[in-house]
């Protein structure tokens, strides 16, 4: 029994079985072509109409039902993975000041308000000046960088900083290519301070207007709190030769269409088509929860679920936004462009380098695929690549609304998920064939 055996043992990873999964399935039958735009688009609509994707929560759970169903409808044996993750959903989450009121969110580790919310001055956070906020909300704002995405990380440092200074509250004010709120992902572990609440950019000139009335702000962050099981779906198929593992975040912030679409729906074509394809390997397919508190849900499919590096023939990893639209940035704002997202990076290893190379040619971002590196590597892949598996590729990247409420199904187009999904499969054809 080696390492993973004994880890999965004693972990929370539960058989369901193909034919028990199936039960009362109302999987679509087989598709001709799984790779079609057509398909790709249609399972990207019914992953966002499954509703808010934060782990645990309603969304999340109907997603892995549905994840667990499809693919034992393939004849792949279906495994869970349990674990505990904070509950993010909030039941109010406002600022109220000078007469306006402003819907947030809840930015975790959460802090509840009690009462009526927490009264208290606004007062702009300035780091050259840490005393002006102390028992005040502070009110942060970083300008967006040249790249338009929202500088998540000086958000969070500025975050502790307010807090560390006596603010009683933190009110960030989140820039980015869209003016909505942009969520930030939350270690699992990161200690609660204070309430910290999101407004989007667009609302920051009726805040400036309320600010400058003066008076107190409430700030009302309200929720359940607590823990809450989620689970990753892991499934396996074929009895010999060595493992094609194919991983993809399903959870995040909310209803993620273009960030965790693209992945969501090409992992389940994919699994069809490996079947159809009868490649010369055993098929691991798994779609993690947990992602939006910095990939626990992956980090524990690596600890007891996946196979051993020695095992596998290949990893692709299908993260955020790779197969996203372009917008354009427009006086009237974003404009939705047929093309497809250029911020995205796949990283490859040297063995795969030349098939990638011809795959992706020409597409945005992902045509000219970057060298393996850990040091520069992001996301989910990181592990893998730290896990000593030897042939792998991987996505990530961000798009005008990564991270945002209005990241819908329109995010992406049938065009962009075939033209895609293609080139995954022609990689993994080129090494397994």
């Amino acid at each position: 029994m080696n390492r993973r055996d004994i880890l999965r043992a004693a972990s929370g990873l539960t058989a369901v079985g193909a034919l028990a999964a199936c039960k009362g399935s109302s999987a679509p039958p087989v598709a001709a072509d799984p790779l079609s735009g057509t398909s790709l688009m249609r399972d990207v609509e019914t992953y966002v109409g499954f509703g808010i994707h934060r782990s645990g929560g309603a969304g999340d759970l109907a997603t892995t039902d549905w994840f667990a169903k499809r693919w034992a409808a393939l004849g792949y044996e279906i495994e869970q993975q349990h674990y505990e993750i904070p509950n993010a959903d909030t039941t109010a989450a406002t600022l109220s000041v000078a007469g306006e009121t402003f819907d947030g969110f809840g930015q975790p580790p959460l802090v509840f308000t009690s009462g009526e919310g927490l009264p208290a001055p606004l007062a702009m956070w300035d780091e050259a000046h840490p005393e002006n906020v102390a028992k005040r909300i502070a009110v942060v704002y970083v300008p967006a960088p040249s790249s338009g995405f929202s500088p998540s990380a000086a958000y969070r440092a500025a975050f502790a900083k307010a807090a560390d200074a006596g603010a009683a509250a933190v009110l960030g004010v989140i820039s980015g290519p869209s003016g909505e709120i942009v969520a930030i992902n939350t270690p699992v572990d990161l200690k609660p301070t204070v309430p910290v609440l999101l407004i989007g950019e667009r609302e920051k000139p009726r805040l400036d207007a309320a600010m400058a009335k003066g008076g107190d702000a409430v700030l009302r962050l309200e929720g359940p709190g607590g823990m809450r099981p989620a689970s990753n779906t892991i499934a396996r198929h074929g009895d010999t030769g060595p493992w094609l593992i194919v991983s993809t975040p399903q959870s995040g912030w909310f209803t993620c269409g273009g960030e965790r679409g693209p992945g969501v729906a090409m992992s389940l074509a994919l699994a069809e088509w490996a079947v159809q394809k009868k490649l010369p390997c055993r098929l691991c397919f798994v779609s993690n929860s947990g992602h939006e508190w910095i990939y626990f849900g992956g980090r524990q499919f690596q600890k007891s679920g996946a196979p051993e590096p020695a095992d596998t023939a290949m990893w692709f990893h299908l993260g955020a936004s790779y197969a996203a639209r372009a917008y354009e940035q427009t006086p009237d704002g974003l404009k939705p462009l047929d093309t497809a997202n250029p911020n995205c990076v796949l990283m490859v290893s040297d063995d795969l380098m030349a098939s990638a190379q011809a795959a992706f040619a020409g597409q945005p971002g992902i045509g000219t695929p970057a060298a393996a590196d850990v040091a520069t590597s992001a996301g989910e892949l990181t592990a893998v690549i730290e896990e000593g598996y030897k042939s792998f590729a991987g996505f990530w990247g961000g798009h005008a609304l990564f991270h945002t409420p209005i990241d819908k199904a329109d995010a992406t187009t049938p065009q962009i998920l075939e033209t895609v999904a293609r080139s995954v499969a022609k990689v993994i054809e080129d090494k397994l064939a």
